[in-house]
């Protein structure tokens, strides 16, 4: 380790992009430094053992060795080194006066986000109560007991990477990622402490696109059809499921459904809300649809009560294991579902700007997912006009193979 200076610390190098900060170590100070990040900032630190690193000041605003009356960074660490040695207060030592915005971790912050009823930190409002139970699940599982015990001041971006890679799950690990930026980002906007910034930004995961072939839709709803008559106690969860297939709607649309918004004469389904806005969309019903939601009691409020019948249902995974065996096809996820409703429509010649009515799309490039479908199905038809077309051709092809 070279001997650190003022001129050398103003050198340090700079990582390149998306690589952790640098730092250099002084060799005659043991605990001293300075650490470089990708935006070009250099800083003096200090890292008493056992003792979080603090950040003393700005390479080239505080000087490396100041006069008696104002102490540069070197003689700043000394103090705090010795300080940390002694059991005293380090922050005292370098002359910082700690405030109240110091101690506060990042559940403080949660909890101080609970107590305001969980508001948006982009826009008005709050958030909605299917996307408040998973992050409070996450917070519980992944952040609480872990970076959440972390004094907000003291959590770099190091400190979330460092975090992030004990998270196995990669889908998890981004969700958690959002999570922990917006309650540090909820922190800075109400001043509640000084967050740093943090640059990582979630990894963009290839989302899997199943599709089942006609044949297996039609398997699957003759499959959950038999199961619904051979387990009458279940009759809703397997009608759940057959309205998925048949409707293209999410799950949790299906689930939450009320009786209320079931317009039967009109064969469609009036959802107040959905996942992408407060507007509300209509879910349209073949014959088929409303003769499955005809046949279910009306028990309470909910179309698809819980067990317990205080609640809609929530999940179905095991009757669509059930289905999936029965139908003797390859088992995907309930979403693929309407990936595969998708996949039918387009391949029937329905366009994508109403396969994206269909599925509530607010936006067409959502729908553009499913564009390669659109366009394996033109050039079948094509080819099916190209046979018309030239029949001499066909003709031709089929006594040459006659032949052969």
């Amino acid at each position: 380790m070279p001997r650190m200076t003022e001129p050398r610390a103003m050198k340090v190098t700079l990582p390149k992009k998306g690589e952790r900060p640098n730092i250099e170590r002084c060799s005659e100070v043991r605990g001293f430094g300075v650490i470089a990040y990708e935006s070009g900032r250099r800083s003096y630190f200090v890292e008493p053992s056992r003792t979080p690193r603090r950040v003393l000041g700005i390479v080239g605003i505080l000087h490396f060795e100041g006069p008696a009356d104002d102490p540069g960074a070197l003689n700043m660490a000394k103090a705090a080194l010795a300080a940390a040695r002694l059991g005293k207060n380090t922050d005292e030592a370098i002359g910082r006066k700690k405030s109240p915005k110091d101690k506060v971790t990042l559940n403080d912050a949660w909890a101080k986000y609970e107590e305001l009823g969980y508001p948006k930190v982009r826009g008005d409002g709050n958030k909605r109560p299917s996307t408040l139970a998973s992050d409070s699940d996450r917070w519980k599982r992944y952040v609480e007991k872990t970076i959440g015990k972390r004094r907000i001041g003291d959590i770099s971006e190091a400190t979330v990477q460092n975090w992030l890679d004990t998270i196995t799950k990669r889908g998890q690990r981004d969700h958690c990622l959002v999570l922990v930026k917006s309650i540090l980002s909820f922190a800075d906007q109400r001043k509640i402490a000084e967050p740093q910034r943090i640059k990582l930004k979630p990894g963009k995961t290839k989302k899997m696109q199943n599709f089942y072939a006609p044949e297996d839709l039609i398997a699957l709803d003759q499959a959950a059809a038999d199961l619904a008559a051979e387990q009458p106690s279940r009759l809703a969860v397997f009608s759940a499921l057959r309205l998925i297939l048949r409707t293209g709607a999410r799950a949790g649309e299906i689930f939450s459904l009320r009786w209320q918004d079931a317009d039967l004469r009109n064969a469609k389904l009036i959802l107040e809300r959905d996942k992408t806005s407060d507007d509300g969309r209509d879910v349209y019903l073949d014959e088929e649809a409303v003769k499955i939601l005809q046949g279910l009691p009306r028990i309470n409020k909910w179309v698809f009560p819980s067990e317990s019948k205080r609640g809609h249902l929530t999940t179905v995974q095991g009757a669509w294991e059930e289905v999936v065996a029965k139908a003797g096809v390859r088992r995907f996820r309930i979403h693929d579902l309407r990936h595969s409703f998708a996949s039918a429509a387009i391949n029937n010649g329905v366009s994508l700007y109403v396969v994206g009515k269909l599925l509530g799309h607010r936006q067409a490039t959502t729908t553009q997912r499913y564009a390669h479908l659109e366009d394996e199905a033109a050039r079948a038809a094509l080819g099916k006009v190209s046979s018309v077309l030239s029949p001499k051709a066909s003709l031709k092809d089929e006594m040459n193979e006659s032949a052969a």
